[in-house]
């Protein structure tokens, strides 16, 4: 794609050098311009061949020289192109400025200072010439393009002066191999790694899926997923949901594509992966859409397209699943991310506060460089460059950031390796790091049968109203896995139909909270009662002021998912029931119950609730489920309930 973008320039900026030569040689220019024509035509070797007899008769003949670096400009043959920049702006009358951009870049991609400056200084005095002065738009280019460069040039000398502390460590023969492995992703619990391999077979490139799993102490050796997740086409740059319950991935030229490369998914069933499904044309496009990467919440998808309507040559965009299942029309991120360069391979980790992504037109060492920006209130920052000798003078891109935020995983072909690119982890400093992931895992039963279920489970925040993560229980196994970010509150709720309403508050809020969140690195089952009259469930994420019957926002998430359970079920009638603990007088305990009953009643009939599914009724201290004698039960006590009335 850079080669092609060069070209077309090139074609443009000789057309302007065909109108300017000066020469008087009839035969020079004869050559010249047989050169411009192959070079029209797209037959540089043939241009160049002509332009290297024309300067072997004509040697000062200054726009030959210019028109070979071009041709090496665009094959990114650097060396040839900057000795013939270097031959062209000998003469001074040479009032072509681009020439000495491209090669200042020159200058700039291999570190040399000093000729930058030189460069630099020439062009921004020559942005004044008489041959410019109405150029408007040709200045203001160019004049950016300098601003770029001298930026960069700051940047890249600050960078190299303030190495991060940069040690990668080879993932070892279980993950990586002759072929080349590149594009990890990982589940929140750490113990799933997936995989895109090139392996060449005979003349062909082929690409595929592997996944390997972290057992006691070390990585198994990875294994090719089977069809029809993998097929004889080529199947790469695809991430694994934290949960491990799906791959979204690229596949070109596929009968059911809509563009040249889509994006796909297969869910996980028990062992089994299902066959791939196209996202749709919300999603993709008839162009190269590729490099997804899901969200913790299960429903935002971040990728990258080439579409007409972005900043540059390559953007990232995002789209967000729906609750039929389909997706939301594709955004372009904005301006803050996109430049009119290339950005590509997105990764969101898993917290959801950090988006990391490569780009080439950002303040970069060279190439494609590795950036990150922090999100707040769903707001991005501004891009930080990783840093050096993370980033090069070459391309790097394909980093991940592991769930607990302490260490990076990514793909190189530095010496030492296994095959032609390795993934390789290093410990990431701590202003590159996200917020740390813990998670919760285990399984989703009948209480009655001890059976799986497949439920819908949320983790919200409480503070916020924010869905932070989404899965649904494995229908063979009842197994899930959910992300849970360390900092704040959160409401876990659990749906599935014939099953009541399941919750629990989880408090991750509180200093030491990397200690409070071991407590949920760990199987946790989850037993769901069936919806018969008679059953209750304890409303863990309602609150109320202290002494008080208002009712807090905090609640307002809880009290969502209840009304999700009485729309669905328009039949059923419930009864809301508020219990205090036995401090202060039986009577006023009796009256606060009440009111606070009655408080959710009035709020979801305020959303929409039907009046005639809820009741409510305080019991005061009456019905305790734990001891009134310590400070741990009296807190069990105060608690709100809802109770099938009628089914």
């Amino acid at each position: 794609m850079k080669n092609i973008c060069k070209y077309k320039y090139v074609v443009f900026f000789l057309a302007f050098l065909f109108s300017i030569s000066c020469f008087s040689q009839e035969k020079a220019k004869k050559m010249f311009n047989k050169s411009l024509q192959y070079m029209r035509d797209n037959k540089d070797k043939k241009a160049e061949q002509q332009l290297h007899k024309l300067l072997d008769e004509y040697p000062n003949y200054s726009d030959a020289y210019q028109a070979l670096a071009e041709i090496y400009y665009a094959r990114e043959d650097t060396s040839n192109a900057r000795k013939n920049y270097e031959k062209y702006i000998v003469d001074e009358e040479n009032n072509d400025v681009s020439a000495r951009v491209r090669l200042a870049k020159l200058y700039f991609a291999s570190h040399n200072w000093d000729k930058v400056k030189e460069q630099t200084e020439i062009i921004l005095s020559k942005l004044n010439d008489d041959k410019l002065k109405n150029k408007i738009k040709q200045r203001e280019k160019l004049s950016k393009e300098m601003k770029f460069i001298i930026d960069n040039l700051e940047f890249q000398k600050d960078c190299l002066e303030h190495p991060k502390p940069f040690s990668p460590l080879n993932m070892g023969s279980a993950i990586n191999s002759v072929a080349s492995e590149y594009l990890p992703t990982m589940t929140a619990d750490e113990n799933t790694l997936l995989i895109t391999v090139l392996d060449s077979i005979s003349d062909n490139q082929q690409e595929d899926f592997y996944i390997s799993t972290f057992e006691n102490g070390e990585w198994k050796p990875k294994i090719k997923i089977p069809y029809p997740l993998n097929t004889e086409d080529n199947e790469g740059a695809g991430c694994i949901s934290p949960d491990g319950k799906y791959i979204y991935f690229t596949k070109c030229n596929s009968p059911d594509g809509l563009g040249s490369c889509d994006i796909y998914v297969s869910r996980r069933i028990g062992n089994k992966w299902t066959y791939p499904k196209n996202l749709g044309s919300n999603v993709n496009s008839k162009y190269w859409d590729t490099q997804p990467s899901i969200a913790s919440d299960g429903r935002t998808l971040y990728f990258v397209s080439n579409r007409p309507g972005g900043y540059g040559g390559s953007d990232i965009y995002v789209t967000y699943r729906k609750k039929n299942e389909t997706w939301t029309k594709a955004k372009n991120i904005g301006s803050v991310i996109n430049t009119d360069g290339d950005e590509c391979s997105p990764f969101i980790h898993p917290s959801n506060t950090i988006l990391y992504f490569s780009s080439n037109a950002h303040l970069t060492m060279g190439g494609l460089d590795i950036l990150f920006s922090k999100i707040d209130n769903g707001k991005f920052s501004t891009p930080e460059n990783i840093g050096c000798p993370i980033n090069t003078a070459g391309d790097e891109f394909g980093l991940i950031v592991t769930p607990s935020g302490k260490q990076a995983i990514y793909s190189s072909d530095m010496y030492g390796g296994y095959g032609k690119k390795d993934l390789y982890v290093f410990d990431l400093y701590p202003e590159a790091q996200p917020v740390s992931v813990t998670y919760l895992k285990g399984k989703i039963l009948s209480k009655s049968t001890n059976q799986p279920v497949e439920a819908d489970i949320q983790i919200i925040d409480i503070k916020t109203n924010l869905l932070i993560a989404q899965t649904t229980s494995d229908a063979t196994t009842g197994e899930y896995l959910l992300s849970l970010p360390l900092g704040a509150d959160y409401a876990l709720s659990v749906m599935a139909k014939d099953f009541m309403l399941y919750s629990e508050n989880i408090t991750l809020s509180v200093n030491n909270n990397e200690l409070k969140a071991q407590e949920y690195q760990q199987t946790y089952d989850i037993y769901l009662l069936p919806v018969i009259t008679g059953a209750n469930v304890v409303l863990n994420n309602v609150f109320f002021d202290v002494d008080s019957y208002n009712l807090l926002p905090e609640s307002y998430a809880e009290l969502g998912i209840l009304m999700e359970v009485l729309s669905a079920n328009p039949k059923i009638k419930i009864e809301i029931s508020g219990h205090t603990d036995n401090t202060g007088s039986k009577e006023y305990n009796q009256i606060l119950s009440e009111r606070r009953a009655k408080s959710i009643v009035d709020y979801l009939i305020s959303q929409g609730v039907s009046s005639m599914q809820l009741a409510f009724k305080g019991y005061g201290q009456d019905k305790p489920i734990a001891t009134n004698d310590t400070a741990e039960g009296r807190a069990k006590n105060r608690r709100t309930e809802f109770k099938i009335i009628e089914k």
